[in-house]
């Protein structure tokens, strides 16, 4: 067991004593367990030999964001419910030998920074300006875990192919248990890094999913 360290930042509202929200750093390259464990990353073994895109362990650097409205559903457990949600994504995202890292972590409690709206593709464009604006821990991909539904027939959305860029490296996640919204992360996880949906990649050609059953990562679920 590693020991976890945490650096707490407040930020403050101008003119007012209310703690607008705060920023929790958190070790980089350490695995988020679920609630009250932490378990570390092993350490990447040096390999003699070939290595392909496949084969080789990759690292995503996460920054999560979790709205005010999510705040309120979950508190005081608002941080254990984000890391359950980013431990269950990074599960399924190990089968591509894929790893999600969360190495920040902001709590907008008293209110929130950007709108959060009906309409998910305005709610992304405004939180990725805010990103650039106002975020500066660094990360790849930086998404907001939201505690209210959209009307839309998606759960969530991404910019495409956008990973590592601080404009298009994210996505919005509407409000679920922790399985559904692990499952909406790692989509839109997916679509940062290019990953196109199944439906998608059938139409043309590409592949298709093999267990029709129990579906996969970039399953259409709606």
């Amino acid at each position: 067991m590693v020991k976890e360290i945490h650096l707490v930042y407040s930020r403050r509202a101008a003119g007012t004593t209310d703690m607008s929200h705060s920023v929790v750093l958190l070790q980089p390259f350490k695995y988020i367990g679920l609630p009250k464990s932490v378990t570390p990353y092993f350490p990447l073994q040096v390999r003699r030999g070939p290595r392909t895109v496949q084969s080789e362990t990759k690292y995503v650097e996460l920054l999560v964001v979790n709205d005010y409205e999510l705040m309120r559903r979950s508190a005081p457990q608002t941080r254990n419910f984000a890391k359950a949600v980013v431990n269950m994504a990074d599960i399924y995202k190990e089968q591509l030998n894929t790893r999600i890292v969360l190495v920040a972590m902001e709590t907008w409690s008293t209110q929130n920074m950007v709108s959060v709206g009906d309409d998910p593709l305005v709610t992304l464009r405004d939180f990725m300006k805010y990103r650039k604006e106002n975020i500066k821990e660094k990360s790849d991909a930086a998404h907001l875990l939201s505690g209210r539904t959209f009307q839309s027939r998606s759960s969530g959305t991404a910019y495409f192919e956008g990973i590592c860029s601080p404009t298009r490296g994210g996505g919005v996640n509407e409000y679920g248990n922790v399985g559904p919204m692990a499952i909406t992360l790692c989509q839109s996880l997916g679509q940062n890094l290019g990953m196109m949906w199944n439906k998608d990649r059938a139409t043309a050609g590409d592949c298709k999913c093999p267990d029709p059953w129990l579906g996969c990562i970039m399953e259409d679920t709606g």
